[in-house]
């Protein structure tokens, strides 16, 4: 386990305080890269093994999280025998438990697979006094990301009427939206980010934004928001790296405690039950 970050909210004091708010505890998990079948391997990682492992991980902590979010790459190949499966063990958690897609993914087969339940499929909600608005990176047939201009509209609207409803905002999306410092992830990140940088300057009450695709431990401060990345349940790139390359260190999942004051905690929660030896003589995938 790493140690526990405590942040502030790093903004002015125009969202109001909700005295008899409760603090919303919440877990993210990522880039899964499930298969049609079960235990097949990406790198030579058992992907189902590893992720079962995490949730268990998950199912043991205490208290439960209020939340468990998904920030893409639920499967690897796009398969509906893939999200039916995963639906199958996320269905047995006593957890609300929302997603979004991520580059390996198909959106529309997962509209069809991932409801049910504890399962949403909505893109926006709220707890306590906190909005979570979860946005569509996703540009089918590329691993970059991209956010149009009807995306970029929703989350305008969503963000003013979180605001006038006084809430604190995480914002969760599979794309990151700047460089990680690794020349070939850094390909693939979310094109054009000042589009969405743009919208999010207008606004003082978003709080942080959390992201996958990286497969790594990450985090940065723009303006006052902090923006995490999350590793993944499977597979670990290794960190500030030219060429593709892979770590050998435990998958994890990322714990949020989010305040009412619009404060928050966070650490990243390595499980050394779900490690794998990956090939490290792969130059891609």
């Amino acid at each position: 386990m790493r140690g526990l970050s405590a942040f502030g909210d790093g903004k002015g004091l125009s969202v109001l305080k909700n005295p008899a708010a409760m603090t919303v505890y919440v877990v993210q998990i990522s880039d899964l890269h499930l298969f049609a079948k079960s235990h097949q391997r990406l790198l030579g990682v058992d992907t189902e093994a590893s992720f079962l492992a995490v949730q268990k991980a998950i199912v043991s902590l205490d208290p439960l999280p209020d939340v468990l979010l998904l920030t893409g790459d639920l499967a690897q190949d796009g398969s509906a025998a893939a999200y039916a499966r995963l639906r199958s063990y996320l269905q047995t958690l006593p957890i609300d438990t929302y997603w979004l897609a991520g580059n390996h993914d198909r959106l529309h087969v997962m509209n069809l697979e991932l409801h049910g339940g504890r399962l949403h499929a909505e893109k926006s909600f709220s707890r306590e006094n906190w909005s979570f608005i979860l946005l569509n990176s996703l540009v089918p047939g590329r691993d970059s990301g991209y956010l149009t201009d009807r995306t970029l509209l929703w989350l305008r609207q969503e963000l003013q009427r979180s605001r006038a409803n006084h809430h604190h905002v995480l914002l969760a999306l599979h794309h990151p939206p700047f460089s990680v410092d690794s020349d070939w992830l850094d390909q693939s990140a979310l094109q054009q980010p000042e589009r969405l940088f743009g919208v999010l300057d207008e606004f003082d009450h978003v709080r942080l934004v959390i992201f996958g695709h990286v497969h790594q431990e990450l985090h940065r401060r723009r303006r006052g928001v902090d923006y995490f990345a999350c590793p993944s349940t499977c597979v670990q790139f290794l960190p500030k790296s030219s060429q593709f390359a892979l770590e050998v260190i435990p998958p994890a999942l990322r714990q949020l405690w989010l305040e009412p004051d619009g404060s928050f905690k966070t650490q990243v929660q390595r499980v050394e039950a779900a490690l794998q030896t990956p090939n490290l003589a792969a130059k891609g995938y």
